[in-house]
């Protein structure tokens, strides 16, 4: 019980349920709807409006780099300035939920990918597969992961048209830029 508790009150702190009345508020409603493996960080990226206003590329940047294993190198490609500037506002908002996850005794998982950043940038910017394995220099199927866990992140965001509508057509823009066939 007490992991669950620990967690629940994260979510309480961050208005997604209300702890003591034991209920999902509407912002959690929406949350629970977005099956990504890190929901409180997009749903707070969501909130903060990193995702507004943002082309996309650097969409598909920012969620590869929260959906990608953040032990896994992409190559050393550098980031957009535009990218550098929404990834750095996402770690304000990662700072701020990993602080409170520490209050609460739950370990944060903090890191994110910024060579898988680059790698879905210059994918979904229109890189060709054979030009995209060149220049990442990671093995094709490690790419296609890649790729198929950020088109599929994307597209839980794209389900949000009642509460975020902008940010579901972007991100439904996004993902089949993302998701379209890998010719070599």
């Amino acid at each position: 019980w007490e992991p669950f508790e620990r967690r629940a009150r994260v979510l309480d702190h961050f208005h997604y349920i209300d702890f003591a009345a034991e209920s999902v508020t509407q912002r959690g409603k929406w949350l629970a709807d977005v099956r990504v493996d890190r929901p409180l960080l997009v749903g707070e990226a969501l909130g903060h409006g990193i995702f507004s206003g943002i082309g996309h590329s650097v969409m598909a940047g920012l969620m590869a780099s929260l959906a990608a294993d953040s032990d896994r190198n992409y190559g050393e490609m550098r980031i957009s300035d535009e990218l550098a500037e929404a990834a750095a506002s996402l770690e304000e908002v990662i700072y701020l939920v990993s602080s409170i996850e520490w209050r609460f005794g739950i370990e944060p998982n903090e890191e994110i990918n910024l060579s898988a950043a680059a790698a879905a940038e210059i994918w979904a910017a229109g890189a060709s597969w054979s030009e995209l394995v060149k220049r990442t220099g990671a093995e094709e199927g490690d790419l296609f992961r890649l790729l198929s866990r950020t088109g599929e992140a994307l597209l839980q965001i794209a389900q949000l048209r009642a509460t975020h509508p902008l940010e579901a057509t972007m991100a439904s823009e996004t993902a089949a830029l993302l998701l379209r066939d890998p010719v070599p």
